[in-house]
Protein backbone atom coordinates (compact mmCIF):
# COMPACT_ATOMS: atom_id res chain seq x y z
CA UNK A 1 0.00 0.00 0.00
CA UNK A 2 0.92 3.56 -0.54
CA UNK A 3 1.93 5.71 2.30
CA UNK A 4 0.09 8.94 2.94
CA UNK A 5 2.98 10.92 1.55
CA UNK A 6 3.08 8.89 -1.67
CA UNK A 7 -0.70 9.17 -2.08
CA UNK A 8 -0.47 12.96 -1.86
CA UNK A 9 2.28 13.11 -4.45
CA UNK A 10 0.27 10.92 -6.84
CA UNK A 11 -2.81 13.11 -6.30
CA UNK A 12 -0.84 16.30 -6.87
CA UNK A 13 0.70 14.78 -10.01
CA UNK A 14 -2.77 14.09 -11.38
CA UNK A 15 -3.82 17.68 -10.71
CA UNK A 16 -0.72 18.99 -12.45
CA UNK A 17 -1.41 16.89 -15.55
CA UNK A 18 -4.92 18.22 -16.05
CA UNK A 19 -5.51 20.75 -18.80
CA UNK A 20 -5.98 24.31 -17.63
CA UNK A 21 -9.60 25.35 -17.29
CA UNK A 22 -10.66 28.25 -19.49
CA UNK A 23 -13.72 30.28 -18.64
CA UNK A 24 -15.68 32.19 -21.24
CA UNK A 25 -18.44 34.69 -20.79
CA UNK A 26 -21.65 33.97 -22.60
CA UNK A 27 -24.03 36.88 -22.30
CA UNK A 28 -26.60 35.47 -24.67
CA UNK A 29 -27.07 32.35 -26.71
CA UNK A 30 -25.05 32.36 -29.94
CA UNK A 31 -28.18 32.30 -32.09
CA UNK A 32 -29.29 35.73 -30.80
CA UNK A 33 -28.00 38.65 -32.86
CA UNK A 34 -26.70 41.55 -30.84
CA UNK A 35 -26.08 43.93 -33.72
CA UNK A 36 -28.42 46.88 -33.47
CA UNK A 37 -29.67 45.88 -30.02
CA UNK A 38 -29.46 49.50 -28.85
CA UNK A 39 -31.22 50.87 -31.91
CA UNK A 40 -34.09 48.43 -31.50
CA UNK A 41 -34.65 49.21 -27.83
CA UNK A 42 -37.82 51.14 -27.02
CA UNK A 43 -36.16 53.94 -25.05
CA UNK A 44 -33.55 54.64 -27.72
CA UNK A 45 -36.21 54.65 -30.43
CA UNK A 46 -38.38 57.15 -28.57
CA UNK A 47 -35.41 59.41 -27.84
CA UNK A 48 -34.31 59.28 -31.46
CA UNK A 49 -37.82 60.18 -32.66
CA UNK A 50 -37.94 63.10 -30.23
CA UNK A 51 -34.59 64.43 -31.43
CA UNK A 52 -35.64 64.07 -35.05
CA UNK A 53 -38.87 65.94 -34.29
CA UNK A 54 -36.96 68.78 -32.66
CA UNK A 55 -34.54 68.98 -35.59
CA UNK A 56 -37.36 69.04 -38.14
CA UNK A 57 -39.27 71.72 -36.22
CA UNK A 58 -36.14 73.88 -35.92
CA UNK A 59 -35.42 73.46 -39.64
CA UNK A 60 -39.00 74.38 -40.58
CA UNK A 61 -38.81 77.55 -38.45
CA UNK A 62 -35.59 78.53 -40.25
CA UNK A 63 -37.17 77.90 -43.66
CA UNK A 64 -40.24 79.95 -42.69
CA UNK A 65 -38.06 82.89 -41.66
CA UNK A 66 -36.18 82.70 -44.96
CA UNK A 67 -39.45 82.54 -46.91
CA UNK A 68 -40.84 85.56 -45.05
CA UNK A 69 -37.65 87.50 -45.78
CA UNK A 70 -37.87 86.64 -49.49
CA UNK A 71 -41.56 87.61 -49.51
CA UNK A 72 -40.82 90.98 -47.91
CA UNK A 73 -38.07 91.59 -50.46
CA UNK A 74 -40.37 90.66 -53.34
CA UNK A 75 -43.15 92.92 -52.01
CA UNK A 76 -40.69 95.80 -51.74
CA UNK A 77 -39.63 95.21 -55.36
CA UNK A 78 -43.27 95.14 -56.50
CA UNK A 79 -43.98 98.42 -54.69
CA UNK A 80 -40.90 100.01 -56.25
CA UNK A 81 -42.00 98.91 -59.71
CA UNK A 82 -45.56 100.10 -59.05
CA UNK A 83 -44.24 103.56 -58.12
CA UNK A 84 -42.35 103.70 -61.42
CA UNK A 85 -45.48 102.75 -63.33
CA UNK A 86 -47.55 105.35 -61.47
CA UNK A 87 -44.99 108.06 -62.30
CA UNK A 88 -45.31 107.37 -66.03
CA UNK A 89 -49.09 107.75 -66.12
Amino acid sequence: MLTARAARSVTSARVALRAPVMFTRNYSPPDVKQEGATASSKGFSQREQAEEGQYIKKREVEKLKEAKARLAQAQAEVEAQQKKVDQHK
